[in-house]
């Protein structure tokens, strides 16, 4: 999940060589461990360090080394990601060991691995369709909307998906409309054993339908036909996305903490 996770920010943070000179943006590894910056833009989803105690393995040598490459560009260590309790308190010690503390959870992981497949929904007007690539940038436009994002977040996260919509490897998207007027957005991202529900947004006149549920069905089912039966989605702490996700049969398994150290508040 994490991998898979990084995986995909990597995809939209790199997908346009403009913006990564506008805004700084590198993705790199270091012992194992993603190390996304930006020497521009703050905000904390492209600065931070992935992977650690899930697929990377946690040692001094390992916090040495993302140190020292945020030091190479003029940045201070941003915090780590770190997944509770699937990183060890002895994992967790030894970050703190080195001066980081526990700010607390900033996102849930939610995961369904039910034997059965996703129940249908019918919501009055509700059509949702795959999403084509001639249909990508309306699709970006549509998931900015949902998600009131602006500037460099709607930026990168239009551009990326765009890209990887026309590409159509690993990302399937779908958009659903209400008497045939866009109203919802949503995106698979597969992995080989295991699938991530992303970009889940619904335009504010069209909330409180259902409609977000229906989206996250349709994307489990397309995975489903695919032969995948494990799937994630992230989302703030028990919000109504994490609420509908539960509706749909995920459970929250993990969250996501940050540590961050005092100095570089």
């Amino acid at each position: 999940m994490v991998r898979l996770s990084a995986e995909t920010l990597r995809a939209l943070m790199l997908s346009d060589a403009t913006l990564v000179s506008r805004h700084g943006f590198s993705v790199a590894r270091r012992a194992g461990l993603w190390c996304f910056a930006s020497t521009k833009v703050d905000a904390g989803v492209f600065n931070h360090v992935s992977g650690y105690g899930t697929f990377a393995e946690p040692s001094q040598s390992a916090i040495d080394a993302v140190t020292r490459h945020y030091a190479s560009l003029g940045r201070p260590t941003p915090f780590f990601e770190v997944l509770v309790p699937g990183v060890t308190r002895g994992e967790r010690a030894l970050l703190e060991r080195n001066g980081f503390t526990d700010r607390g959870a900033i996102f849930q992981c939610h995961v369904r691995t039910s034997a059965r497949p996703p129940r249908s929904h019918d919501v009055r007007g509700l059509s949702i369709a795959r999403v084509h690539p001639p249909e990508a940038r309306r699709y970006a436009k549509l998931a900015s909307e949902g998600f009131d994002d602006r500037g460099p977040f709607a930026e990168v996260f239009e551009h990326g998906w765009i890209r990887e919509i026309k590409r159509g490897r690993r990302v399937a998207a779908f958009m659903g409309r209400v008497n045939g007027t866009p109203a919802a957005t949503g995106v698979l991202f597969r992995g080989p054993d295991l699938a991530g529900l992303y970009s889940g947004s619904v335009v504010r006149r069209y909330r409180g339908r259902g409609i977000q549920n229906a989206m996250i069905a349709a994307r489990v089912a397309h995975g489903w036909a695919l032969g995948l039966r494990a799937f994630f989605s992230w989302s703030d702490p028990d919000n109504a996305s994490a609420r509908n996700l539960r509706d749909e049969g995920f459970r929250t398994r993990y969250e996501v903490h940050i540590f961050k150290r005092t100095s570089d508040a």
